[in-house]
Parts: structure tokens; sequence; C-alpha cells
């Protein structure tokens, strides 16, 4: 009977065993087959437009008016070592022309490891035809640099890959300006980490005589899924040349631990 009993729990550890086995196994393949999915593709889409700024409009008599025009943003996609690929069509302050750029950039570095745009900016265009134009082109530098398109969100300002509670901030200093008889940013500064322990990722002073920078704000942060990164959007306002409607654009300032 004790040999019996000594049997049957040594079949039962065995067979865990060999189920944790199984099971361990299956994850891993699991593991690896969700890696080999996230590879370069061959081809790749018109990205779609991520909204970072707000449409506003004011009004005058029966007329209206649009308060901003604003930068238009379309990301492309992240490599696995954090370099961030997207289109920008900066607006037509009634040049009477459509603009486009096309970026690489690396978030480590701060700086474009490629760019692009036309020698002369056509009088209409659109980011569909411009793509299909230089398809060969966009395509052989997004498989240089290891682009991997993503379905992006712009996220909140949170940053736990630095640490528990982490986020980034910014505080902005403002002076009147006798040029256009109005408030203007003098001084950014973007922090990153929590209420003791945080570090400046980012400062800048505007000593420009002409000054019209009317704001900056952080709209939200995007997030590498390759490595403990973001890119922290910031959206800025600089006054139109004779009142609205002003023109938001960005740029990006990168949080890392």
């Amino acid at each position: 009977m004790k040999t019996f009993k000594t049997i049957s729990m040594a079949m039962c550890l065995v067979l865990c065993s060999a189920m944790i086995f199984s099971c361990k196994n299956q994850k891993s393949a699991g593991g690896e087959e969700a890696a080999q999915t996230v590879q370069v593709p061959d081809h790749y889409s018109v990205p779609a437009e991520l909204k970072y700024a707000q449409e506003e409009t004011y009004q005058v008599e029966d007329n209206t008016y649009p308060l901003y025009l604003i930068d238009k943003f379309y990301p492309i996609g992240w490599s696995k070592d954090g370099k961030l690929a997207y289109i920008e069509e900066p607006a037509d302050e009634a040049v009477g022309a459509y603009f486009f750029q096309f970026h690489i950039l690396d978030l480590n570095t701060g700086k474009d490891v490629f760019t692009w745009k036309p020698e002369e900016d056509p009088q209409e265009g659109s980011i569909s035809q411009m793509f299909e134009d230089n398809k060969d082109l966009f395509e052989g530098k997004l498989k240089e640099f290891g682009i991997i398109p993503q379905e992006f969100t712009l996220e909140g300002t949170d940053v736990p890959f630095i640490a528990e509670g982490a986020k980034v901030w910014m505080d902005t200093t403002m002076v009147f300006s006798d040029f256009g008889f109005m408030n203007v940013v003098k001084s950014v500064k973007l922090n990153c980490g929590t209420a003791d322990n945080s570090k400046v990722i980012f400062e800048n002073v505007n000593n420009e005589e002409y000054n019209t920078n009317m704001s900056q704000e952080i709209a939200g942060t995007l997030k590498c899924p390759y490595v403990p990164m973001a890119a922290v959007l910031v959206k800025s306002v600089q006054r139109g040349y004779e009142g609205p409607p002003h023109v938001y654009s960005f740029y990006f300032v990168k949080a890392e631990k």
C-alpha cells in the first residue's frame, strides 16, 4: 500500500512537471511568435492625423473666421531604438501654397536623421498624393531606420517607466510685450519625475526683440513601445502677423529614466 502511494505521488509529480514545462513552452512560443510579428514591413500606408490642438473660431459681425491655423501632425511609427517617423503639414498663412515635411527624428539626440520637403511648394496638394509621388524614397528611408508602423493615441503626462507616480510638467514665465501689446512666453522649463525627485529635461529663454509666442503647453506624450522613453509633444502658439488667425506648431522633448 505504501509503495502504491509512493508511485502515485511520483506519477503526479511527473505529470505536473510536464504540464508546467508545456505551459512554459507555449508561453515562450507565443512570445517569440508575437515578437516575430513586430517587424519592419515591406510597404507603408498613408498615416492618419493625430490632433493635438483644438480648432476654434471667432465672429466678426455675420462672418466666422478660424482663430487658429494648425500645423498638422501625422505620426507613422517607432523604431526599436527610439526613432519617431512622422509627417508634418505646416499651416498656410495666406501664402497660397501647400506645405509638406517628412521627418525621422532620433529622440535620443533630438535631431532628425532624415528630413525631406519638396524643392518648391506646390499651390495645391495632399498628404496622400505627396506620399504616393515619393513612395520609393519614403519607404526606403523608413526601412533603413527600422520604422515599425503604430496606431497612435496622444497619452497623458504620466511616465510610469521612470518611477512610480512620475509625470512631466511645464513651468512658464510670461512678460508683457510692447510688440503686439500682449503677454508672451519669456521662458519655458519642462520637468520630469516626482514631486520629491525630478529633473529638468528642457529649458529655453526667448530673448527675441519681437517675441510673438503667446503660449506653450504640453499636449500629451507618445510612449515608445520598444524602449522606456516617451516623446513629450509640446504645442506652441505664435501670434498671427496682424492678429488672428494665430498659428499652432509643435515640437518634441524626450522623457526617459
